[in-house]
């Protein structure tokens, strides 16, 4: 019998926190071992009123290895390095800038190359802030059972 919890990662890379005026940069995420990968931001609800100058825009970014194990530089992911098929520009996946897009859900799934992954919530012109939480899933483990303690 095959089960889902020894088989999917589940990590929590960014804590539950209100992102207000500066970014939320997530843990980055070593791909190594891992043959496949989404992510997702899970936001609440704002006071502010978003629109084109207040709005918050989902970024996802990734590395290639320096040489020691760590990441080299993260550049924007383009629209070939993920999935569903997306615009991608500079790496962001979702420009939440209307209230009916808060209080929600944005996934997606890593499919380029490099070593390394991180995501990034970049505020625009927020005061009272949005919510948010980040979380990993990891699939296709090189190493199974996979450790979700």
């Amino acid at each position: 019998m095959h089960d889902i919890i020894h088989n999917i990662g589940v990590s929590q890379i960014a804590a539950p926190q209100t992102v207000t005026s500066g970014p939320i940069v997530s843990e980055t995420i070593d791909m190594q071992g891992i043959g496949a990968l989404a992510v997702a931001v899970m936001l609440g609800d704002t006071a502010d009123t978003l629109g084109p100058s207040v709005y918050l825009d989902l970024k996802i970014e990734h590395a290639d290895d320096n040489g020691a194990g760590a990441p080299a530089a993260f550049s924007a992911c383009q629209s070939g390095d993920v999935k569903p098929d997306m615009a991608v520009s500079n790496g962001v996946f979702k420009r939440v800038d209307s209230n009916a897009e808060a209080d929600m859900r944005y996934a997606v799934e890593y499919s380029g190359g490099k070593r390394f992954v991180r995501l990034t919530a970049a505020p625009q012109g927020l005061t009272d802030g949005i919510q948010l939480a980040m979380l990993a899933l990891a699939a296709n483990a090189a190493q199974k059972p996979v450790d979700n303690a």
